[in-house]
Parts: C-alpha cells; sequence; structure tokens
C-alpha cells in the first residue's frame, strides 16, 4: 500500500481526531516508487543509445601560425644545463639576478619563455622555474619545437 496509518486504538483502524483519536499519522512510502523510478532510468540508460544513431563531425586540425617572439624574453636551457638570454650565457648562480634586472625595466611584462634542451635533467628546469619566480615573474609559457614529419594530429607524443 502506498500510505500506511499507525494504530490509534484497539481496532486496526485508525480512528480520526473528530472521534476522539489521540494520534492519527499518515505516512507516504515512497521506497517502491524510488524502485520503479530508478528500474525505468536504468532501462532508458541502455535503450537509448540502441535506438538511437549518433553521427558525429570532427573538426579538422589546423597548425598555429608561429607568432615571432621578438620583445619576449626567452630563457634557455642546453643539454648541459647552462643558461642562456639572448644568447649570453648566465651562470646559475646569477640567474635570479639577471632575470629581475631584466623584469625591473618591464613592468608592465611579467611573461618568461623556457626553451629547454629534451635532455636536460628536471631538477634544472625547477631551478630555472624557481629562480624566476624569485625574480618576479608571473607567468612562464614553455616553447617547444615541431616534431619533423608531424601531421598535426592528436594523440601524438613527439
Amino acid at each position: 500500500m502506498a500510505f500506511s496509518a499507525r494504530k490509534a486504538g484497539p481496532s486496526n483502524l485508525p480512528v480520526p481526531r473528530a472521534l476522539g483519536g489521540s494520534s492519527s499519522i499518515a505516512e507516504l512510502n515512497i521506497t517502491p516508487m524510488i524502485d520503479v523510478m530508478l528500474a525505468l532510468l536504468i532501462i532508458f540508460m541502455v535503450v537509448t543509445p540502441v535506438l538511437t544513431e549518433y553521427a558525429a563531425t570532427l573538426p579538422s586540425a589546423r597548425h598555429p601560425v608561429p607568432q615571432t617572439l621578438e620583445d619576449a624574453v626567452v630563457l634557455g636551457i642546453d643539454r648541459t644545463g647552462k643558461f642562456f638570454i639572448d644568447k649570453d650565457t648566465i651562470p646559475a648562480a646569477r640567474l635570479t639576478e639577471r632575470l629581475a634586472r631584466i623584469f625591473a625595466a618591464r613592468p608592465g611584462d611579467h611573461l618568461l619563455y623556457l626553451r629547454a634542451d629534451r635532455g636536460v635533467p628536471y631538477r634544472v628546469v625547477l631551478d630555472a622555474v624557481d629562480a624566476a619566480r624569485a625574480a618576479g615573474v608571473r607567468t612562464i609559457g614553455a616553447l617547444s619545437r615541431p616534431v619533423a614529419g608531424d601531421t598535426g594530429r592528436a594523440g601524438r607524443s613527439p
């Protein structure tokens, strides 16, 4: 039954309050309704994809046009772990100082591009990022070169 009532007297029938019954409380039992709704939901989830044919047209990938980095600050790290800014070699101990000097002259620009060789240990790259953060750089972008013969398909790893 959808409704159940608590007994209010010696009989099995609830006695209304107007006739002297003490407390007649009707409760709605929604558990069977939830079971039916979940069963219908599962049926619709299974049947709907079978009945409907989906056709998806994926967009074609375009190669981004490389932008020139004429005024950008590019920090390069070679295979041996040496740091370069505009073809000037910078010792690791003076990297923070040099970057702070460069970005002090550029008050609105706190963007640094980082280009590291593939063979550089990760700790050297993290040291460069830490030095840049200490110098006040807010945004660090990674530069990469496209792999020869890359067709631009998604899912390819260099």
